[in-house]
């Protein structure tokens, strides 16, 4: 109520003053177009084009006006496009309402627009003088004199003239109109050029426009033919459908579609099917349908060709004439007449089964041909494996083309052959035709009948059971099947009665043979039934056939499955492995098959993640226990449903299952408060007897959870005495300082933490303790404590580092010189073993007697030679083996390689594969032929390690392999 008595008020002192602008179209943007006296705010703003600036005293458009839309759209008028802003201020807390009215003028911004235009006229040469035709409408988007417009024709004035009607304000209605006759021969086609002009001001605006007007020709000639008629003589009448007979051509001098000829074919005979059409454009006769020499021998029908006038059409006609010539297409025709023994219709002969064959006549067949070529006829009957059982013969009649189908000899037997095909066969050399003759035999009542299989097996369901309890029995009979006893002969020969030896639950009904339950039957207590039955021939003779029936009483799921227990409880460890089954869930269905197997499934009522083999009825676990968390016992309940269909019990059964977690010692002690491990005293205040109570826990239960505490080792950097403690932790987890400690100090304390479960779980922490000096600002903290330390140390470290590089340094240069020396050594070691080798030349020489004798064979005395392994020089005259004056004498001597020896080689040395040698002998004189034999047995008689010999002024130098190896392989 106080808020409407506010509002009267407020308009009871409002104040409203009016303005009022003119503004052209598509005036500048962001500029001035009115000045107020004073600050306002804008109600409105219409289409959002304004806006206010200059402490809102200034009014600016935002966007340009297009007003010739906006008068398009219906936003304004279009005679005078005008609006109102309302304006709004509070200016000396006096609000007042204003209005400014805002008129838009319109500028000659649009041209003459054609539209709606005719680009391609056709006018007749014969249309009348002032005969009106459309060319076009034009428009003028622009408002008064800017979209009044005028129209011109600039060029063949003399032929047509303008006509213009005014739609509305700015839109016109162009025609034309023919101003003398016209004349196709004389101009064939007009371009018009039309000018619209607007009454703007300052300056008009124009636009033009070509129009196209086609002059169309008269149609004042008719089509002619080529030919007066035309005639086609003996067409084949086994032309192909699709030929082109014949082309018929006219002419038409008009042009245009007074010229275009159309051909088609009138007063078509009274023929049911006529065989010819004609291509209307081409004027090709072709055959449409087959033709037949027996039924129509000759045509004869008009061709007509016709223009394509608009104003009328123009035609011509002539005739075409086609005579048939008859070819031999016909083919022979079979007339078959039965014997009137015999009941014959529809191309079927009837005939009883074991009637007597021996020459019996069938029937009578006539060939006919109905083409006029004689050709000579002929028949034959062509063998099939049905008609096996019978010969059949065609025998000539004393008519011409006439025969006698006879049956020679064999069987009818209806159970063997029902029917049988014959197929005879006739041609006159050219074509050939085929006549069918089914022989159908009548069936006589010659055979027993037959049952499927002995025994017959019924399957039933015991859902029979309750049915028949829903159901009086009186009446109501649950039908089990039906005897079909198979007779192969017909109708009533083949019609039987049942009987049925008596039972308490099975009858049958004789008539139908269905057989029928009268007592429920229960699968669980019976399951299979035997009994005997026979079917009996109505007709005579009366057959009888016995056969057995077994009935299979089939499963129904009428049983739920059931636990061995409903309920049950087990405890398990946490640490039950997942891959483990907790429990197999046990359920029993006396059902048989899908019936009476389970599935197991857990109802989703468990906060675990459990599932179940839905087969074997194990459970698992999805996820690994642990009792420290809040799931410690859980119940669970399985539903056990077999896989069979559900019929008036539920197939579904359910037990529940409680599961406890015992507990296991799998959780270590750990420390929770890790600020405690970093702890700082001030040396300032006392610090013995002080003590720290560590929070530690162990999240298992009872001795599991209970903790011992161990101080393993204390690591400080003062120095201790033996048997200095300086702290001790008790079996509660309380840290207590012994000592007074006074100085700056850093102590690390390694406890071990152990609980009481088998087997333990232990955790070792570390605890910092800083002593320091809270007046100091360098010891004031531990961080500050724990750094100084650290810096000492690694100065210390640094320090042992370096010189622990000097030390290895030195005693790497030490083993580099060591192996130098020793490669020096082993070096100067080969150079004089190399030296040793090489001046280890063997001097040889050799004082040989030989002894002359008067006999045929001469012998040698035994040679020795002596090996000498001293270094010194021996005197080349020393002999170390005298020998008799008759025997060879060697002598080898040890001679340096830098010896004279060497320079007193005779140039007259004897050359041999293995070196060289040269002997001379002493005591005896002989002939040079006996000296060379003398010195090549010499040489032959050496040792095989002797490889090089040299004669010298006093002897042998020899050189001889040291190691005993033989280089030329003697």
């Amino acid at each position: 109520m106080i808020y409407l008595i506010y509002i009267f008020s407020l308009i009871s002192i409002v104040q409203t003053s009016d303005y009022s602008l003119i503004i052209d179209e598509k005036s500048s943007i962001d500029k001035g177009i009115f000045h107020f006296p004073e600050s306002y705010e804008l109600i409105n703003n219409f289409q959002s084009n304004f806006n206010l600036t200059n402490n809102n005293q200034d009014l600016i458009l935002t966007k340009l006006i297009d007003r010739d839309h906006w008068c398009s759209e219906n936003l304004c008028s279009c005679e005078s496009c005008s609006f109102i802003l309302e304006l709004f201020t509070n200016q000396n807390q006096m609000p007042r309402f204003a209005t400014i009215n805002i008129t838009i003028n319109d500028i000659n911004d649009h041209t003459c627009e054609f539209f709606d235009i005719q680009t391609n006229i056709s006018l007749s040469e014969s249309i009348q003088i002032q005969h009106r035709f459309p060319i076009a409408r034009a428009i003028d988007y622009d408002s008064g004199l800017n979209s009044k417009l005028s129209f011109r024709l600039l060029n063949n004035e003399d032929d047509f003239q303008l006509d213009v009607i005014s739609l509305s304000m700015n839109e016109y209605a162009i025609y034309g109109i023919v101003k003398r006759a016209l004349d196709r021969e004389r101009t064939e086609k007009y371009e018009l050029i039309i000018e619209g002009r607007d009454q703007g001001y300052p300056q008009a605006r124009l636009n033009r426009t070509k129009i196209m007007i086609e002059i169309l020709d008269e149609n004042d000639n008719a089509p002619k033919f080529n030919q007066t008629e035309y005639t086609i003589q003996s067409l084949p009448e086994n032309t192909p459908v699709g030929s082109e007979l014949l082309r018929i051509s006219a002419s038409d001098p008009d042009k245009g579609l007074n010229g275009l000829i159309h051909y088609s074919i009138i007063n078509l005979p009274s023929i049911s099917s006529f065989p010819f059409v004609i291509n209307s454009k081409t004027g090709v006769i072709t055959l449409h349908s087959s033709l037949d020499y027996e039924t129509t021998r000759s045509y004869r029908f008009l061709i007509r060709a016709s223009d394509s006038g608009v104003s009328q059409v123009l035609f011509t006609d002539t005739w075409l004439s086609i005579s048939i010539a008859d070819v031999n297409d016909c083919p022979v025709e079979i007339l078959f007449v039965a014997n009137r023994q015999f009941q014959y219709e529809n191309q079927t002969l009837f005939i009883e089964e074991n009637i007597p064959i021996h020459n019996l006549t069938l029937g009578y067949i006539r060939l006919v041909d109905r083409d006029s070529i004689p050709t000579k006829l002929s028949i034959s009957l062509m063998a099939s494996e049905q008609i096996s059982k019978q010969s059949y013969e065609i025998v000539p009649s004393n008519q011409l083309n006439s025969y006698i189908l006879i049956v020679r000899e064999g069987i009818f037997d209806r159970e063997i052959q029902d029917e049988i095909n014959l197929r005879f066969i006739a041609t006159d050399n050219v074509l050939t035709s085929i006549y069918d003759l089914k022989i159908h035999l009548i069936d006589l009542n010659d055979n027993p009948s037959e049952f499927s299989s002995n025994p017959l097996v019924f399957y039933i369901e015991e859902l029979a059971n309750y049915q028949m309890i829903d159901h009086p029995i009186e009446d109501y009979q649950y039908t089990i099947g039906s005897l079909n006893a198979i007779d192969r002969d017909q109708g009533i020969n083949a019609l039987n009665t049942y009987e049925l030896e008596s039972h308490s639950l099975v009858k049958l009904d004789s008539k139908t043979g269905r057989l029928y339950l009268i007592q429920p039957i229960d699968r669980e207590r019976i399951d299979k039934i035997e009994l005997k039955a026979k079917a009996i021939n109505v007709a005579e003779p009366k057959w009888s056939t016995d056969v057995e029936i077994h009935l299979i009483i089939l499963d129904v799921n009428d049983n739920i499955p059931r636990c061995s227990s409903i309920s049950s409880r087990i405890t398990i460890p946490e640490n039950f492995p997942i891959d483990h089954s907790i429990i197999k869930i046990n359920g029993t269905d006396p059902d048989q098959g899908i019936n009476g197997t389970i599935s197991y499934k857990i109802q989703s009522n468990s906060s675990w993640p459990f599932e179940i083999n839905e087969k074997t009825g194990e459970i698992y676990s999805k996820e690994i226990f642990d009792y420290e968390s809040e799931f410690k016992h859980f119940y669970l309940t399985i539903n056990l449903e077999d896989n069979g269909l559900r019929i008036k019990n539920t197939n579904k059964n359910a037990c529940r299952l409680e599961i406890l977690l015992e507990d296991i010692n799998d959780n270590r002690p750990e420390l929770i408060d890790m600020n405690q491990t970093k702890l700082f005293f001030d040396i300032n205040k006392s610090t013995k007897n002080q003590f720290i109570q560590l929070n530690i826990t162990d999240q298992d239960s009872g001795m599991n959870g209970k903790i011992k505490y161990y101080l393993q080792s204390i690591d400080t950097n003062i120095p201790l005495s033996i048997n200095e403690t300086l702290f001790q932790i008790d079996q509660n987890g309380r840290v207590e300082i012994l000592s007074e400690i006074t100085q700056i100090s850093f102590f690390t304390l390694r406890i071990l933490l152990e609980d009481y479960g088998s087997p333990s779980q232990q955790t070792f922490i570390q605890i910092m303790i800083a002593f320091g000096n809270s007046f100091e600002s360098r010891y004031s903290s531990f961080d500050k404590i724990q750094h100084y330390f650290h810096e000492k140390s690694s100065r210390r470290n640094d320090f042992i580092f370096i010189f622990t590089i000097i030390i290895l340094s030195m005693t790497f240069i030490f083993l580099i010189s060591i192996l130098i020396i020793c490669l020096l050594i082993r070096q100067h070691r080969r150079r004089q073993k190399t030296r040793i080798i090489s001046r280890n030349k063997l001097l040889c020489s050799s004082s040989q007697q030989l002894t002359t004798s008067n006999s045929t064979d001469t012998s040698s005395s035994t040679n020795q030679l002596t090996y000498w392994s001293e270094r010194s020089l021996v005197n080349p005259h020393s002999s170390l083996n005298s020998s008799s004056p008759q025997s060879d004498t060697y002598k080898i001597l040890h001679i340096p390689i830098d010896s004279h020896y060497y320079e007193k080689e005779k140039s007259d040395d004897i050359s041999c594969d293995h070196g060289y040698h040269e002997s001379y002998q002493t005591g005896s004189s002989s002939s040079s032929s006996e000296v060379i034999v003398r010195e090549e047995q010499i040489f032959n008689q050496l040792p095989y390690f002797i490889t090089k010999c040299k004669s010298l002024s006093e002897g042998f130098l020899v050189e001889m392999n040291v190691d005993g190896s033989d280089e030329d392989g003697r």
